[in-house]
C-alpha cells in the first residue's frame, strides 16, 4: 500500500511538472515576439525652424491601459510586390503612434511618391541613393537573399524604418507588414466592410466602380478603393483614412475583435509583425478603450511639396513636415 502512494505521488509529481512546464511555455510563446525585431539606425538630428517645438513634450506616469503603459510607433507597410502593374512598392506607408496611458492614437501617412535620401541603406547592385519614398520598400526587398517571403517583407521594412529614420527623425518601435495582394481575402473572412463612399471612383487601372453612398464592400472592392488612383495619391490618402476608420469599426464588432489573433494565424504567411500574440491582444483592447475624437490622421500636406528631379516625385518641405511631427509628438 504504502508503494502504491508513493508511486502515485510520483505520477502526481511529474503532471504537476509537465502542466508547469507547459504553461511557462505557452506563456513564453503568447509572450514571443511573432517576428524579428527591426535593425535601425537613431534618427538622424534634423534641425526644425521653430524652436519651440524642439522640446519633447512631457508625459506623466499614468495606470497602465490594456496590460501596456508605454506609447508605440508602429510602422504599417502595404506591399503591392506582387502586383502585376508597376511602379512596385508600399501603396501604403503610416506611421501609426499608439498612446495607451492617454488612449490616443494618431495616424500619419508618408506619400509615396516623396523624395527620399537613400544613401548608406545598403541599396546596391545598382546604388540607389535616392527615390521615391514608396519604392524603397521594393527596392530592399527585390535585394533580399531571403527565399521566405516574409523575410524578404521585413527586409524590405527593415530599410523603409531606417529611410523614415534618416529623412524623417522618426524611430520605429513595432512594424505590421501585409501583403496588399491578400487584403480581398482577409476582408471576405470577416464579411466585408461597411463604409460610406463620398463620391463615386471609377479607375480603369483597377478595372471597377465603386459608387458613392453607404455599402459593405467586398474584400475586392476594398482592394481596389484602396488603390484606385484617378486624381493624386493625397487623394488616394483620403480615401484610404476612410477606409483605416471604417475598419477600426469592423474590428469593434465582438464577432471580429474576439477573433484577431485567429485571423493573424490564418494569414501569417502574408503579415510580417515582431509583435507578439500579447500586444495584439493589447491593441486589439486599445480599439474599444478610444473613442473616435481621440484618433488623429494626419499627413504631409500637397501644398508643403512641388515637383521632384524624377517623373510623378515630389520634393518636401522638411521645415513645415518635420514641425507638423513635432506638433503631433511623433518626433522630440
Amino acid at each position: 500500500m504504502k508503494r502504491k502512494n508513493t508511486v502515485g505521488m510520483v505520477l502526481l509529481g511529474l503532471v504537476i511538472v509537465a502542466v508547469f512546464s507547459m504553461t511557462v511555455f505557452a506563456v513564453k510563446a503568447y509572450r514571443a515576439p511573432l517576428g524579428p525585431a527591426l535593425d535601425q539606425n537613431t534618427p538622424t538630428t534634423i534641425p526644425a525652424s521653430n524652436p519651440a517645438l524642439s522640446t519633447a513634450i512631457p508625459t506623466l506616469e499614468q495606470a497602465g491601459v490594456c496590460g501596456e503603459t508605454g506609447t508605440w510607433n508602429v510602422l504599417a507597410l502595404g506591399s503591392d510586390a506582387a502586383d502585376l502593374n508597376s511602379p512596385k512598392g508600399s501603396d501604403l506607408t503610416r506611421v501609426i503612434r499608439v498612446d495607451f496611458p492617454n488612449r490616443k492614437v494618431t495616424i500619419y501617412a508618408f506619400p509615396r511618391d516623396l523624395w527620399v535620401d537613400t544613401a548608406g541603406l545598403g541599396l546596391t547592385n545598382p546604388t540607389i541613393d535616392a527615390s521615391q519614398l514608396g519604392a524603397v520598400f521594393y527596392e530592399a526587398r527585390s535585394r533580399s537573399t531571403n527565399a521566405d517571403v516574409n523575410a524578404a517583407m521585413v527586409d524590405g521594412t527593415n530599410v523603409t524604418a531606417r529611410m523614415l529614420a534618416k529623412n524623417f527623425q522618426i524611430s520605429t518601435d513595432h512594424y505590421v507588414t501585409i501583403d496588399l495582394s491578400q487584403v480581398p481575402a482577409i476582408v471576405d473572412t470577416v464579411g466585408g466592410i461597411p463604409i460610406n463612399i463620398p463620391v463615386q471612383i471609377t479607375d480603369p487601372w483597377i478595372g471597377m466602380v465603386i459608387p458613392a453612398g453607404q455599402q459593405t464592400l467586398n474584400g475586392a472592392q476594398v482592394a481596389a478603393y484602396a488603390r484606385a488612383l484617378p486624381d493624386s495619391d493625397f487623394a488616394r490618402i483620403q480615401r484610404n483614412d476612410l477606409l483605416i476608420t471604417a475598419l477600426r469599426e469592423k474590428a469593434l464588432d465582438p464577432s471580429v475583435w474576439g477573433n484577431i489573433p485567429q485571423l493573424y494565424e490564418q494569414f501569417d504567411n502574408v503579415i510580417a509583425t515582431d509583435l507578439s500574440p500579447e500586444q495584439i491582444n493589447h491593441l486589439t483592447c486599445l480599439l474599444k478603450e478610444v473613442p473616435p475624437e481621440a484618433i488623429t490622421q494626419e499627413g504631409i500636406k500637397q501644398e508643403w511639396t512641388s515637383a521632384g528631379p524624377q517623373s510623378g516625385s515630389l520634393l518636401w518641405d522638411k521645415s513645415n513636415v518635420l514641425n507638423q511631427m513635432k506638433s503631433l509628438g511623433l518626433i522630440p
